[in-house]
C-alpha cells in the first residue's frame, strides 16, 4: 500500500517534459489502463489527461472535437466587412467633428468669460496643486 511517507510517492510533480511525454507514449501505444498508470507512476487520475491536454494531444477513447459553425458563426464576407467599416469610419469621423466643434465652444466661452470678468479661470501651468 502506497501511503504519503512511503519514498515511492510523488508529493508535488517534478516530472520532465521527456518524462511526460514517456508517459503520454506508454499510455497510448500500449494496452495499460489510466488506472494502472496512476498506480504505476504514483500520479493522479487526471494527471495524464491534463498533460494530454497542455500538449495537444486527444484522448484514445474521444474523437477530435469540431464545432460545427452556424451562418451566425461564419465569417462575414469581406464586402460586408469593408461597408461596416467604413460606415464606423464615417460614425467615428462625425463624432470627432462634434468634439471639435464642443471644444471650439467651451474654450471661446473660457476666453469671453477671462475678458469681461477679468479672471485667470484656467490653470496656470506649474501651479501647486
Amino acid at each position: 500500500m502506497l501511503t504519503i511517507h512511503s519514498p515511492n510517492y510523488r508529493t508535488k510533480n517534478n516530472f520532465s517534459y521527456e518524462e511526460k511525454m514517456a508517459i503520454i507514449q506508454e499510455y497510448l501505444t500500449t494496452e495499460i489502463s489510466l488506472t494502472q498508470m496512476v498506480k504505476k507512476y504514483h500520479i493522479g487520475w487526471t494527471t495524464i489527461p491534463k498533460w494530454m491536454r497542455k500538449f495537444g494531444i486527444p484522448m484514445p477513447n474521444e474523437a477530435p472535437v469540431q464545432i460545427p459553425m452556424s451562418k451566425e458563426t461564419k465569417k462575414p464576407e469581406k464586402k460586408d466587412t469593408v461597408e461596416a467599416l467604413e460606415a464606423r469610419l464615417q460614425e467615428l469621423q462625425a463624432e470627432l467633428d462634434r468634439e471639435k466643434l464642443k471644444n471650439l465652444a467651451l474654450n471661446t466661452m473660457i476666453e469671453v468669460a477671462e475678458e469681461e470678468l477679468q479672471i485667470d479661470i484656467r490653470k496656470k501651468p506649474g501651479a501647486k496643486q
